[in-house]
């Protein structure tokens, strides 16, 4: 992004997001169109272009933009509770704080969901990249002297677990009208994994 985008209001940045996050959730990278972010945005598209390179330049500020919004409100101090050193607790905790995130920001999951099924090899690469990214910040530092597998493959696998169960509520959430019942199956689902690995 341009640093005119960053000089912007938080109001008029705010908007250009929200109106961005939509057109990639609702139609995918493939078929998402500028002319849909300006129409949303309430801009004009030269207008736009004064805060973006590209389409793809867009495409990856949004991926950072998601990824470290969610990682802020993961990590932030919840009523003084810190986050775990054993990494099956962290996961526990990570858990229960992501389900709340996905009810307030249903536009960025919806968007990291899309991008999730993203089909083209080079941004499906960035999508991963920055999942990773922040997946490994979230894990590096937990402490996996008590599990006798390398910490790698423990990391892997949860990282499988928790893009599935993203992926599984926002489909439920999108086919239901009570957002409680799919958190109730959602923490169900990681109290079952939990169960599993005791």
């Amino acid at each position: 992004m341009k640093d005119t985008f960053h000089n912007l209001s938080e109001e008029k940045r705010e908007r250009i997001i929200r109106a961005a996050l939509g057109e990639f959730a609702a139609s995918g990278y493939e078929k998402a169109t500028l002319d849909g972010v300006v129409q949303a945005a309430g801009i004009s598209k030269g207008g736009l272009y004064e805060y973006i390179s590209s389409k793809e330049d867009l495409f990856r500020y949004l991926l950072e933009y998601s990824y470290g919004a969610m990682y802020d409100f993961i990590i932030s101090d919840d009523e003084g509770q810190r986050m775990p050193a054993d990494p099956v607790e962290r996961t526990r905790h990570i858990a229960l704080r992501v389900v709340d995130y996905y009810l307030a920001n249903p536009e960025i999951i919806t968007f990291l969901v899309k991008t999730s099924r993203i089909s083209d090899p080079l941004h499906r690469k960035w999508v991963e990249a920055a999942f990773g990214d922040y997946f490994l910040r979230l894990f590096e530092s937990c402490d996996y002297s008590k599990i006798r597998f390398d910490p790698a493959r423990i990391r892997s696998l949860l990282s499988w677990l928790l893009a599935k169960t993203r992926n599984d509520f926002t489909d439920a959430l999108a086919g239901s009208n009570s957002p409680e019942i799919c958190r109730e199956t959602y923490l169900g689902e990681w109290e079952f994994f939990f169960f599993c690995s005791d």
